[in-house]
């Protein structure tokens, strides 16, 4: 055991907000560029991306952008405040374009899409498990290799009671944006 472990497994880690990050960021204590995302006040570090999922993120927020005019936001890989000390970075996040950027959270989010091909048993448990706790009412896991948008609602309790697997070829509506239907199998192409 590294004495590292030992001293996590008999102290109480500090826990960072959102506001420590920005301020480390603004001292050059922390890279602005750090693929890091604030997860129950700890830094943690996110997986590089490999060409498939920045393909299909990138599909899906071109096939979005271009369907949801004024009206809707799509925010492509950006911090998403959930709580001060909670504030990952989704691949994709919806949200009513008459409300502010700095007031959306997890109550306030019309809808989170995450791409998964490594990581998909973190965006099933893990992200599930704080979208859920945050109140996010539609949460959507598009799995790379199975072909297939896992779509998590029915909020209660802070879980999610109804998760449901479509296949490239069904589309799905958003609760907030139901005009934006997706289909994977009609996304844009990107070379």
């Amino acid at each position: 055991m590294t004495a590292l472990v030992r001293a996590l497994q008999i102290s109480s880690p500090h826990r960072f907000t959102l506001d420590d990050v920005l301020r480390m960021q603004e001292a050059g204590i922390l890279d602005p560029d750090a693929r890091v995302e604030l997860i129950d006040g700890g830094l943690v570090e996110m997986a590089p991306e490999g060409v498939p999922h920045v393909r299909v993120k990138m599909q899906i927020a071109k096939s979005l952008m271009a369907r949801a005019g004024e009206a809707v936001e799509v925010i492509v890989d950006s911090t998403l405040r959930l709580s001060p000390t909670y504030a990952p970075d989704p691949d994709l996040y919806l949200y009513d374009a008459r409300q502010s950027l700095a007031s959306i959270n997890g109550e306030t989010v019309g809808l989170i899409i995450e791409v998964a091909q490594s990581s998909l048993d973190k965006d099933l448990s893990l992200r599930a498990e704080i979208y859920g706790a945050h109140g996010v009412r539609d949460y959507w896991m598009v799995d790379i290799d199975a072909q297939e948008i896992i779509v998590h609602r029915g909020l209660n309790g802070g879980l999610y009671r109804d998760v449901v697997h479509y296949s490239a070829r069904e589309t799905v509506q958003p609760l907030a944006f139901p005009a934006l239907g997706l289909c994977l199998a009609e996304l844009p192409p990107i070379r």
